[in-house]
């Protein structure tokens, strides 16, 4: 395939979270937003205590793991919903038929897999902050995640956001317009391919039909209630392959709260090569949020003790307490 097809691609299956690029940068004179992960003190302290760069990693957990299960069926419903119109589905499939018949297999391929695809898909949750949310957190996530002693990483955009070439892992923000959000984007896929069927045509309709199904997964699975609206979540998905393909992102069998599982990782560290930069722990890291826990003051000498042991740059600086009391 050439760049001009890669680019007609992106065009047509992968322009619906264009608009929110931005999101990841700061207006000028401003701190750039953070992406935040809120887990308990021992989980934290298991990350900057690892022996090597290896271990040092963020897991991504099984979709069926997640803490609303329901999450990903809402996108599926979404999807459904859409569908059911049978004047706009008329016009999808329409669209489809005029680059190549194959092209709405994509939806068969969906439909037999919806189960596969809660069951063979790895997931990390982050929420975006801005502003005083960089200095004490959101109450609701310090109520829902980590437990009595929680704390929250704040990571670097960087290594999240670049293009890199290390892991097929995709970056979305979550949308969570609903109904609306998945309808105008089937819209817009579709006046996409009426607008880029020339091109399309000399495409191989599979891998049409690959990119249709793939794009529409990761909105399925970025698709949350609006009721969660205010946790303005970014997710880290990985879509192991099929075999005999071997995974590019590696993984391990470990034990979370008596459930024996795998996870894949993200090891926290720098591979050039492949364009990744600002993974290592001390640029990616760009403090740690003590919440609401019992003693604040003794868990605040302690990471600044664990973060000075990993070797990270000014531990004293990278380290504050939220102040928020919560009561449990």
């Amino acid at each position: 395939m050439t760049d001009e097809d890669f680019a007609v691609l992106d065009a047509v299956f992968y322009q619906r979270d264009a608009w929110r690029a931005n999101e990841l940068q700061a207006p000028p004179g401003q701190i750039e937003p953070k992406l935040v992960h809120y887990t308990s003190a021992q989980t934290a302290m298991a990350i900057l205590t690892a022996k090597n760069d290896e271990d040092r990693c963020l897991w991504l957990r099984n979709a069926t793991e997640m803490n609303d299960f329901s999450e990903v069926a809402f996108g599926q419903q979404m999807l459904i919903n859409s569908l059911r119109n049978e004047d706009f589905r008329k016009s999808f499939f329409e669209a489809c038929n005029e680059v190549d018949p194959n092209v709405k297999s994509a939806f068969d391929i969906m439909g037999d897999e919806f189960d596969r695809l809660k069951y063979n898909t790895y997931l990390l949750s982050l929420s975006l902050h801005h502003g005083l949310e960089l200095e004490i957190g959101l109450l609701s996530m310090w109520r829902a995640y980590g437990g009595a002693a929680n704390v929250c990483l704040v990571f670097n955009t960087g290594a999240f956001a670049n293009d890199q070439d290390a892991y097929s892992v995709n970056i979305a923000p979550v949308d969570y317009r609903g109904a609306i959000g998945v309808s105008n984007e089937l819209v817009r896929m579709r006046d996409a391919m009426i607008e880029h069927r020339a091109a399309l045509k000399v495409i191989d309709p599979s891998t049409i039909a690959f990119n249709l199904k793939y794009a529409l997964d990761i909105m399925l699975l970025s698709t949350k209630h609006p009721g969660f609206k205010e946790e303005n979540e970014w997710r880290l998905i990985y879509r192991p392959p099929a075999p005999p393909s071997e995974p590019d992102v590696p993984s391990k069998v470990v034990c979370i709260d008596g459930i024996v599982q795998k996870v894949f990782y993200l090891p926290m560290k720098d591979i050039p090569e492949k364009k990744l930069v600002g993974a290592n722990l001390n640029e990616l890291l760009f403090r740690i949020i003590i919440g609401p826990t019992p003693n604040p003051p003794v868990v605040f000498d302690a990471f600044v003790r664990l973060l000075s042991e990993a070797g990270v740059d000014n531990p004293q600086e990278r380290v504050l307490v939220s102040g928020i009391p919560l009561r449990r």
